[in-house]
């Protein structure tokens, strides 16, 4: 009896100890197959692929210690731009920014002074956003976008949300990942507007 169950114990040791050769055993072969495919890589390609997949560039201004543009993981957010940045500046009013926004890569986190009046800070955006007399859709406010052909003010919301939501335009037909926003109605705006 005791025999029988010695056997039957070394047999399945034996074929866990088989399965596992045969599962992990191959992993490591493969691994070294990459090895020289990676190396025969050019230098200047695998940083690029590697910025592009698992970084993003972002300018941060405004009201922070430490204005610039900085290199941050893929997956950052608004907090994270702001505190590379050496953090808001006692007067930066960080409430009117959308902290938990994912950043995308070119996006431009502007940090405003605190208790800058709303229809100030408007003409400031207006005048900067509007130097080509074209819309910036990553700074124009509702109402400036609500005056677009085709847009209105439900159109214009969308617009804001999806801007605080996915982070700044990097370009005009970004719009078209805004439901209601087909390729018709953004060539209708799109002499009228910018994402600069």
């Amino acid at each position: 009896m005791k025999k029988e169950r010695f056997l039957l114990l070394a047999v399945l040791a034996g074929v866990l100890m088989a399965g596992s050769v045969y599962l992990y055993g191959g992993k490591p072969k493969a691994q070294e197959a990459t090895v020289p495919i990676a190396e025969a890589t050019s230098k200047e390609q695998v940083p690029a692929q590697q910025q592009a997949g698992q970084s993003v560039r972002v300018d941060v201004k405004g009201e922070v210690n430490t204005p610039g543009v900085y290199q941050l993981p893929a997956d950052s957010r608004t907090i994270d731009a702001v505190q590379a940045a050496g953090g808001a500046k006692s007067d930066g009013d960080l409430a009117k920014l959308n902290m938990a926004a994912p950043l995308k890569d070119g996006t431009e986190v502007v940090v405003p002074k605190m208790g800058a009046q709303e229809g100030k800070k408007d003409s400031t955006t207006q005048s900067s956003a509007a130097e080509d007399g074209k819309l910036n859709l990553n700074t124009a406010s509702v109402a400036d976008l609500d005056k677009l052909p085709g847009i209105g003010s439900a159109r214009a919301e969308a617009i804001i949300k999806y801007r605080e939501d996915q982070g700044n335009f990097l370009t005009v037909d970004d719009l078209r990942k805004i439901p209601g926003f087909g390729v018709k109605l953004v060539d209708q705006i799109r002499d009228r507007v910018t994402v600069n």
